[in-house]
């Protein structure tokens, strides 16, 4: 398997109408936004012209009463206008971040529904990309580039209306610096996009390899692997570096362009209107509003600039978000729901392969009844694990049937089967929270009383009581402030209270030591009592007394039978417990 992704697509238009159900319930709010934008800027449109109106009718004239009502009204303007901008950018801020809290929130909704398979193939540092800086690209555009856009287009359009009515002359000497600073933004952002993508594409390989350095702390440390995996990480920080200064480098030319421009069309306008203030042509008034509209005229062009680099963002990111919300889940609604299970398990020639063209598992047929407990061993890389994969639903089977009391598990709904197993691993996950939530997961409806009565029967109730352990007690990040026993015991117990049908343990003793075994051991006589069960070992003493043990060699059943008759045969399994595969003690 690999992690490269495949080209992706460049984003269009309609990648962005995945934010329109989460900007319907800000409309009202969006709307009030957009009015707001409308009269700041109209009031930013029309506020040269009390220049104008100052210098040529007042100013000159000599007319400070009229001068002073209309500098009052100018101010009160202002004022007003600074108010409405305030009150935009509050409403834009909720408007933008409530809609993407609600795309975050389905994003992860997703994440949790989307197959084993489809985290085999894509690295976590990606998938925390996507709620990260694919999500806040979207947020800047909803909260920023749309209204920008509106707003700024509708500026360019006053401006120039107002500009032209003034004085057309001047006007086109304002826009003949026009094309070449909309050439040169064009450019620059196109080349700004790229060098963003590269960025974030960079950021997702750190973020990756971050979270894969700090999972495997202990076997990085180990293995004194600290050297190896500095120097990996600084090499893709490097790449990052250079991702990062080379947008900074294009970006660095932009504004710096906008400025140009703006100086250029200021000192023509200054000549130019110079020239015919003094011929008569126009007035003072006018030519000092020009040179104002002109430094405005250029903020809109600037806006719209960031906006089309907003968009790009935003697209680049809803193409990835798109590909994991379109991605198949394994729901099926249309399906019915698993009736409660008795217990019965028959794989029916299966045969699978993670890949199709590597086949791992080859027509596997195994029969369990109610209430037996059946033993899987083999080397390392034999299939067990892939047999447990496929009863959970993890994964589908190429070819046979999986079935459960004469049903196949396909064929109905997946939750309302996951309900009814249990599933305790070789490494114990406990999450950050308290030890009730995490005792809770498989049933959350389960009372103090249930929860201590499970950790009496794994034997953690006494332990927990001489170390003051409460149920309110809080688990660091993978239960790391228990022992690895104690961690192990609590995912049994945890099996335990959900009280499943068919529980599946993969090498669930692999770390326990030989005192904490004994404990395991009473433990799992109580949590394998009335289950069918599928256990993983290379214990003996977990698996000796199981109802069937198979032994799978190259995704094949080499034999099957009890303890006793295996070891009679001589065979795989007498073999692997004569080297003491099996019967290691620690």
């Amino acid at each position: 398997m690999t992690n490269k992704e495949p080209e992706r697509r460049q984003g269009t238009i309609r990648d962005l109408m995945l934010l329109v159900p989460y900007i319907k319930p800000q409309l009202g709010k969006l709307w009030a936004a957009i009015g707001l934008m409308i009269a700041a800027s109209l009031i930013s449109i029309f506020m040269p012209m009390f220049i104008r109106s100052a210098i040529d009718n007042h100013i000159i004239d000599g007319n400070l009463k009229g001068l002073f009502t209309l500098v009052s009204l100018a101010v009160a303007l202002t004022m007003a206008m600074s108010g409405a901008n305030i009150l935009r950018a509050r409403l834009m801020a909720y408007v933008g971040q409530s809609s993407i809290k609600a795309v975050r929130n389905d994003l992860f909704a997703k994440m949790q529904l989307l197959p084993v398979k489809f985290f085999d193939k894509v690295p976590v540092g990606k998938l925390i990309t996507r709620l990260t800086s694919d999500v806040d690209a979207l947020q800047e555009l909803v909260g920023n580039a749309i209204v920008s856009m509106v707003i700024d287009s509708l500026k360019l359009v006053g401006f120039l209306a107002v500009m032209f009515w003034l004085d057309w002359r001047l006007t086109l000497v304002t826009l003949a610096v026009a094309p070449i600073l909309a050439f040169a933004l064009t450019y620059l952002t196109a080349r700004i996009g790229k060098a963003e993508d590269l960025v974030r594409e960079q950021t997702s390989v750190v973020n990756t390899n971050l979270q894969e350095s700090i999972s495997g702390i202990r076997v990085i440390q180990g293995f004194n692997a600290e050297e190896y995996f500095h120097e990996k990480f600084q090499k893709e920080n490097h790449s990052l570096l250079q991702a990062g200064m080379k947008a900074i480098a294009t970006y660095s030319y932009f504004w710096p362009t906008v400025d140009l421009s703006w100086v250029l069309s200021s000192a023509a306008i200054l000549f130019f209107g110079g020239r015919w203030v003094l011929d008569g042509t126009t007035t003072p008034g006018t030519l000092v509003a020009m040179t104002s509209y002109a430094g405005q005229f250029f903020g809109p062009l600037r806006g719209l600039s960031q906006a089309y680099r907003i968009i790009q963002r935003a697209l680049a990111g809803a193409v990835r978000i798109n590909e994991i919300m379109a991605s198949e889940v394994e729901v099926d609604e249309n399906l019915p729901p698993m009736p409660p299970i008795r217990g019965s398990v028959e794989f029916d020639q299966v045969t699978f392969g993670y890949d199709p063209d590597e086949i791992v598992l080859h027509n596997i047929s195994i029969k369990a009844e109610p209430g037996e407990t059946i033993a899987l061993v083999g080397h390392t890389g034999a299939g067990k694990t892939s047999i447990i994969n496929l009863l959970c639903r993890f994964y589908d089977p190429l070819e046979g049937r999986i079935l459960v009391d004469g049903i196949n598990i396909h064929e109905h709904e997946l939750a309302s089967y996951r309900r009814q197993i249990g599933l305790v691993l070789q490494d114990p996950f406990l999450f950050s929270g308290t030890l009730r939530e995490n005792l809770q997961f498989g049933k959350p409806t389960a009372t103090d009383e249930e929860i201590w009565k499970a950790l009496e029967t794994v034997g953690l109730a006494e332990t927990f009581a001489q170390h003051n352990v409460t149920l309110d007690t809080v688990l660091t990040e993978r239960g790391a402030n228990f022992s690895t026993g104690q961690r192990q015991l609590i995912s049994f117990a945890r099996a335990l209270i959900s009280d499943p049908r068919i529980l599946i343990l993969d090498e669930a003793t692999a770390h326990v030591d030989t005192l904490t075994e004994q404990k395991v051991q009473r433990a799992l006589a109580e949590l394998l009592k009335g289950r069918t069960s599928f256990v993983i070992a290379h214990r003996l003493s977990t698996i000796r007394n199981a109802d069937q043990i198979i032994v799978i060699g190259k995704g094949r059943i080499l034999e099957q039978g009890t303890h006793e008759e295996l070891l009679a045969l001589k065979g795989e399994y007498w073999q692997l417990s004569t080297s003491q595969m099996i019967a290691k003690t620690e």
